[in-house]
């Protein structure tokens, strides 16, 4: 299973949002935009001619025929604002359209150049996207091309933001730094999010759950045996994620944490049954089964159909919501109904209320709030 994230493949082949995307990536170079920054390392260093070369230089390697696997489909930066005034000052002879190289010649383009200037910071306007107020770090904007049987996802991401690192590293003097930012890094960031949170909340989840359930049942087994339901959802889920190449993004996230709720209800219902039965193990799970497994029957059905309708929809993190939540409902009845009474036969576990009357269990017992003690006395009684 493979964490990943792409807008553009959350759409249906054919809806309009899918197909304006490539339209529109197809006529401007692409639509997802990777933002470098190269840091010059002094003051007007955007004006000295060998940094502005070492942009052209590295603009040229992002859509050089080697590298079309970055996907590059259009490069913006200075320099091309430089190449164009040097080729219109010469008379639009386009064997001046390259970077001057005498610094004065950039400079007096630079002052020469006529544009607004609002914010009054020495920068023209539309200038404000390609280099800072201190004239040091200059923006290179890399567009990505994607198309229907292309379509960049995290781990693609990550490798192209991976190799123009390494290729900067190798290649830029070492006075000049570098940084990759944009909205590339912003999905590559989000991925991460969703890994780290994924786990920590599996993790704070089960083991609030569990606690909830020992304190509940007044019986620390009952607690380890509540994993069951819940771990045979979790596989289930995850596994059929993997085997249909479904990646975790910030749709299907949540579907664990709905996986753990409908899991731990069904072994609440099945549990709270079984523990107040005084017959066999064999005959427990039989009248268990007959009462609490039909109530959980009925509503894994309801819920099954009730998601199962969002496979209807066009926007497909939804389609995927509607089919894992399904599911999970069938995943968490099987746990409940199927691998719960085996193991409990084959363990003999007890799962009777713990007859301790310590101070942990006079002030953390919940049970009784649900009345649950009064169920034991009269089994008891019984």
């Amino acid at each position: 299973m493979r964490v990943s994230t792409s807008f553009i493949a959350q759409f249906k082949k054919n809806d309009i949002v899918r197909t304006s995307a490539f339209i529109i990536g197809e006529k401007f170079g692409g639509f997802l935009g990777m933002c470098i920054l190269l840091d010059s390392g002094e003051m007007d260093g955007i004006k000295d001619p060998k940094f502005l070369k070492q942009i052209e230089k590295f603009k040229n390697w992002l859509t050089s025929e080697k590298n079309r696997d970055l996907q590059v489909g259009r490069v913006d930066a200075f320099t091309d604002v430089i190449k164009t005034m040097h080729m219109t000052m010469n008379n639009d002879n386009k064997r001046y359209y390259k970077i001057p190289d005498d610094k004065s010649l950039i400079v007096d383009y630079m002052e020469i150049y006529s544009g607004e200037d609002e914010d009054s910071d020495g920068r023209p306007d539309e200038f404000e996207t390609y280099f800072d107020p201190h004239y040091r770090t200059a923006l290179i904007f890399a567009r990505l091309k994607e198309s229907e049987s292309s379509i960049l996802f995290t781990e693609d991401i990550c490798k192209i933001q991976k190799r123009i690192s390494q290729h900067l590293k190798n290649t830029l003097p070492e006075k000049y730094s570098y940084k990759i930012t944009g909205e590339t890094t912003l999905i590559t960031k989000l991925a991460q999010y969703i890994t780290d949170g994924q786990l920590s909340s599996l993790m704070f989840c089960l083991l609030t759950v569990v606690f909830i359930i020992i304190i509940l049942f007044k019986n620390f087994k009952a607690g380890l045996v509540a994993f069951i339901p819940m771990g045979v959802a979790l596989i289930f889920l995850f596994g059929i994620m993997g085997w249909f190449g479904i990646r975790l993004d910030t749709a299907t996230a949540i579907i664990s944490s709905v996986a753990i709720g409908v899991g731990i209800d069904d072994t609440i219902h099945f549990l709270n049954t079984y523990r107040v039965s005084d017959s066999s193990i064999d005959e427990t799970i039989k009248k268990t089964l007959l009462t609490s497994g039909k109530a959980i029957t009925y509503t894994s059905l309801a819920l099954i159909f009730g998601f199962i309708v969002l496979i209807s929809s066009s926007f497909i993190p939804i389609i995927q919501f509607g089919f894992l939540a399904s599911i999970t409902m069938i995943a968490t009845t099987i746990g409940a109904l199927l691998i719960l009474p085996a193991f409990i036969k084959t363990t003999k576990v007890n799962l009777e209320e713990s007859k301790s009357n310590s101070l942990l269990w006079r002030y953390l017992y919940i049970g009784k709030v649900f009345h649950l003690e009064s169920d034991n006395q009269d089994k008891a009684r019984g």
